[in-house]
C-alpha cells in the first residue's frame, strides 16, 4: 500500500484558546455569507432593477461557480506535503481579495438594464472565486483540529457560534440594505460592506495564525484513488444527500424575509428584527445542541434538530400572531442541524482513514461544500423564479392574494426540505444488515479516538 497523506505530525490535543481563535473566522465568513444569502437578490431586484428570475439565476450562477471550485481545490490541497501551512498562506493571502470583491459589488455604477446584469454577474463571479479558495481552506483545517474525543463537536459549535454572532451584525446593519431613506445616498451601505469586509480580513488571519504547526514528514506521498475513498465511505455519502436537500430548501425562509418585510409589513425594519430573532434563536440554542451531540447518536442528534426545524416552520405557517415565534423555533432547529453537518463531516473523515489507512481531508471538505452551494444556488434561482410567478414588482404593492403566495413560498419549500431530509434519515437508519441488524454504525460513525502523530498506516 502506498504511504498515506497526511505528512505532517501535528503535536496533539488542539488547545482551547487556539480552536476559539481558529472558529472566530467563522464569525467574519458568515457576515459575508448572510449578506449575500439574504439580501443579494434583495438589492438585484430592489435598487437595481433586475428581474426577480434574472436576479435568481445571478445567484445561481455564482454558487453554483464557488461549489464547483471547491472539488479542484480540495484535491490540490490533498497533495500538498504540508496542508497545514499551504491552509495558511491561502488564508493570508485570498482572504483580502474577497474582502475587495465583496465591497466592490454594492458599489453601484449607475448602469440599468443589460449593463447591470452583467456587472452583477462578474462582479459576484470574481467575490465567488475568491471565496472558495478561502471557505475549502478554512474549512479543511478544522479536520487538522478534530482528531481528539469530542473535538468535532466542541470546534463545530464554537464555530457556528461564531457564525451566529454574524448574523446578529447583519441583521443589525439590515436597514442598509432594504430601506434607502436610511443608506445615506449610498455612502452608508459603502461603509457597511467596506467594515464587513475587513472583519472577513481579521477574522481569517487570526484563524490561519491560530492553526497548529506542523513538521513534514520526509518521503511520504500524496494519497491516491479519492474517488474510491469517496465511494466506500457512507457516512459521508449520507452526508453529501442531507446537506443538498436542506440547502436546496431551507434557505428560502431566510431569504424571504425582506420580501415579506417590504411587500407584507411594509416596514423594512421587520427584516431586521426576523433576522436578529432567527441569529439569537441559534445562538442561545448552540450550548445545548453541543451538551446534547456529546450523549446522543449522530443520527439522533440530526433527527431533532430536523424536527425542531420543521416545528418552527409549522408554527410560522399559522398565522401572524405566532410568526416571530416560529422564527425562533426555526432557529434552534437549525443550529442543531448545521452544527451536526460539520462534525458529522468531521467522524466521517476519520471513519474513512480508519477503512482505508488513507485520510483525504480537502475532498471531503470540497464536496460537502460544492453540495450546500449548488443546493443553495438552485435555491437562489426557485426563489427568483417563485417571486416572478407571484407577480412580484418593485414598484407595485402586492394584492393580498399575492401576499399569501408569497407567504406560503416561504415556509412550504423549507418544511418540504426539513420533512425529506428527516424521511430519509429515517429510511436510511431502518437499512437492515445481513444479519437482521439494524446497520446504524456504518451510516452514523461515532468520534474516533485520537491516533498517533505521523503518516498513516
Amino acid at each position: 500500500m502506498e504511504q498515506a497523506a497526511p505528512a505532517e505530525v501535528v503535536d496533539p490535543p488542539v488547545q482551547r484558546a487556539r480552536m476559539i481563535g481558529y472558529a472566530s473566522g467563522n464569525f467574519g465568513k458568515n457576515v459575508l455569507a448572510s449578506t449575500m444569502d439574504v439580501f443579494l437578490l434583495f438589492v438585484l431586484t430592489e435598487r437595481w432593477g433586475v428581474s426577480p428570475a434574472a436576479a435568481g439565476l445571478v445567484v445561481m450562477i455564482g454558487l453554483v461557480w464557488d461549489g464547483l471550485c471547491d472539488p479542484l481545490l480540495g484535491r490540490l490541497v490533498d497533495r500538498s506535503a504540508d496542508r497545514l501551512g499551504l491552509y495558511r498562506r491561502l488564508l493570508f493571502v485570498g482572504a483580502p481579495l474577497v474582502g475587495v470583491f465583496f465591497t466592490l459589488f454594492f458599489l453601484d455604477p449607475g448602469w440599468r438594464g443589460p449593463a447591470i446584469l452583467v456587472w452583477a454577474t462578474v462582479t459576484v463571479l470574481l467575490f465567488r472565486t475568491a471565496y472558495s479558495v478561502c471557505d475549502v481552506a478554512h474549512n479543511a483545517l478544522m479536520m487538522r483540529m478534530t482528531r481528539a474525543p469530542g473535538a468535532a463537536t466542541t470546534l463545530s459549535g464554537l464555530r457556528y457560534m461564531f457564525s451566529c454572532l454574524g448574523a446578529l451584525t447583519v441583521a443589525h446593519f439590515a436597514r442598509a440594505f432594504v430601506d434607502p431613506a436610511a443608506d445615506g445616498g449610498g455612502y452608508g451601505l459603502l461603509a457597511v460592506t467596506g467594515g464587513a469586509a475587513l472583519a472577513y480580513v481579521a477574522t481569517l488571519w487570526l484563524s490561519a495564525a491560530s492553526a497548529p504547526r506542523s513538521v513534514v514528514a520526509p518521503g511520504a506521498s500524496a494519497p491516491r484513488a479519492p474517488l474510491a475513498w469517496i465511494l466506500g465511505n457512507r457516512p459521508l455519502l449520507l452526508l453529501l444527500a442531507l446537506g443538498f436537500v436542506q440547502a436546496l430548501t431551507l434557505p428560502f425562509f431566510a431569504r424571504s424575509f425582506a420580501y415579506i418585510g417590504k411587500g407584507i409589513f411594509h416596514d423594512p425594519g421587520w427584516t431586521g428584527k426576523a433576522l436578529t430573532m432567527l441569529a439569537l434563536s441559534q445562538l442561545l440554542a448552540l450550548p445545548s445542541w453541543m451538551w446534547v451531540a456529546r450523549r446522543f447518536e449522530q443520527g439522533h442528534v440530526l433527527g431533532l434538530a430536523l424536527a425542531t426545524t420543521a416545528a418552527g416552520l409549522t408554527l410560522f405557517a399559522t398565522g401572524s400572531a405566532a410568526m416571530i415565534a416560529g422564527i425562533a423555533v426555526f432557529g434552534v432547529g437549525n443550529a442543531g442541524l448545521q452544527m451536526m453537518l460539520w462534525a458529522a463531516l468531521a467522524n466521517a473523515i476519520d471513519h474513512g482513514e480508519r477503512d482505508t489507512g488513507t485520510r483525504f481531508e480537502g475532498l471531503p471538505v470540497a464536496l460537502l461544500l460544492l453540495t450546500l452551494k449548488t443546493g443553495g444556488g438552485l435555491s437562489g434561482a426557485l426563489l427568483g423564479h417563485g417571486l416572478s410567478l407571484t407577480g412580484w414588482n418593485a414598484t407595485a404593492r402586492l394584492t393580498p392574494n399575492q401576499g399569501d403566495q408569497l407567504m406560503t413560498l416561504a415556509w412550504s419549500v423549507p418544511l418540504c426540505g426539513a420533512l425529506s431530509c428527516l424521511a430519509l434519515l429515517v429510511c436510511l437508519r431502518r437499512r437492515r444488515s445481513p444479519d437482521g441488524f439494524t446497520a446504524r454504525s456504518s451510516w452514523f460513525p461515532r468520534a474516533s479516538r485520537p491516533r498517533p502523530s505521523g503518516n498513516a498506516p
